[in-house]
């Protein structure tokens, strides 16, 4: 006869392994959904697993066709780290480190700061339902929202976001203006040893 704490222990595990997946696999019309969608605003979790392990925080995501994205990750009550990539320029700051790099958006960068090997406008797209080649893309939805993005390349790295109250539109165009640079240049290997993200 099971006892009754081990009836509570399983019920617990069932509820927490609930949470962490909320929502159902995204069906194909729902996937179909994300595919015809201009962008995605959410406020959520980021976590990314590698062989040096694994990595979460909060995040704000914004995202629009065909290659415009905005990542902040908070600290406190400020900004920690505000990426912005829009027209092929990747922008990368540190605010309270007052540091900043910038360069092209292309997967080479995004390797060296975020460890996985996508192309900001490949993210975007996988974000939005589409499934870059080499890489495996699934989502999960929840009353007709997506409630999370898994991407896993083939060396086993991943990227998961979780997203809290999604609006299926594209941000304004404002979202993915980087502005004036305060702070100084760094490198991208500085930029990415001070970010510490890469697994």
């Amino acid at each position: 006869m099971i006892s009754r704490a081990r009836v509570l222990t399983l019920l617990a595990a069932l509820w927490a392994s609930a949470c962490a997946a909320r929502g159902h696999i995204a069906t194909p019309a729902e996937v179909a959904l994300l595919q015809v969608a201009p962008g995605l605003s959410a406020s959520g979790q980021i976590t990314l697993k590698g062989p040096g392990g694994r990595f979460g925080t909060k995040v704000v995501l914004g995202v629009a066709r065909p290659d415009s994205l905005r990542i902040e990750i908070p600290d406190g009550g400020g900004l920690r780290f505000l990426l912005v990539c829009r027209n092929g320029t990747l922008r990368a700051d540190l605010p309270r480190d007052g540091v900043v790099f910038e360069g092209p958006a292309n997967r080479e960068i995004m390797r060296q700061l975020f460890g996985i090997d996508l192309a900001p406008e490949a993210l975007v797209g996988a974000i939005l339902g589409a499934s870059p080649e080499g890489f495996s893309v699934k989502w999960r939805f929840d009353r007709s929202n997506p409630t999370q993005v898994t991407i896993e390349g083939p060396d086993a790295t991943r990227l998961s976001l979780t997203l809290d109250e999604p609006e299926i539109e594209a941000p304004p165009a404002r979202a993915f203006e980087a502005g004036p640079i305060r702070g100084t240049r760094v490198s991208l290997e500085e930029m990415s040893e001070r970010l510490g993200l890469r697994r």
